[in-house]
């Protein structure tokens, strides 16, 4: 029997008002793609978002979490917009979509809350 005073909440995807408001830094790259016979347009770079652990280290060898980058959307089914995160060179280790589950990995990871 299903509790008719069960409240459903929902879950907040991972976007880039949640990099800003938590202090990521944001990376920008050239993209493979990009032959340098003109000026970089915008197809031609992609941007992702990194946070070393716990965010306010020092040491740029401390470990990080580390975002999809902003033309993945696709690949990962994500709509435009949204990101996944996971430590970085750990291979999806603490892989998050959402912000609740960012919370929590954060706070695991440092006992200290993100925001």
């Amino acid at each position: 029997m299903i509790d008719s005073n069960f409240i459903e909440f929902p879950f907040i995807p991972i976007t880039e008002k949640t990099f800003q408001r938590q202090g990521w830094e944001k990376i920008t790259e050239m993209s493979n793609d990009f032959d340098g016979d003109d000026e970089p347009e915008s197809d031609d770079m992609y941007s992702y978002w990194v946070l070393y652990l716990p965010k306010d280290n020092p040491n740029e060898d401390a470990p990080f979490l580390i975002s999809s980058a902003d033309d993945e959307y696709k690949e990962l089914g994500l709509n435009k917009g949204e990101y996944v995160v996971e430590i970085a060179d750990f291979f999806g280790l603490g892989l998050c979509t959402t912000e609740e589950e960012l919370e929590i990995l954060y706070n695991a990871l440092t006992k200290r809350d993100i925001e």
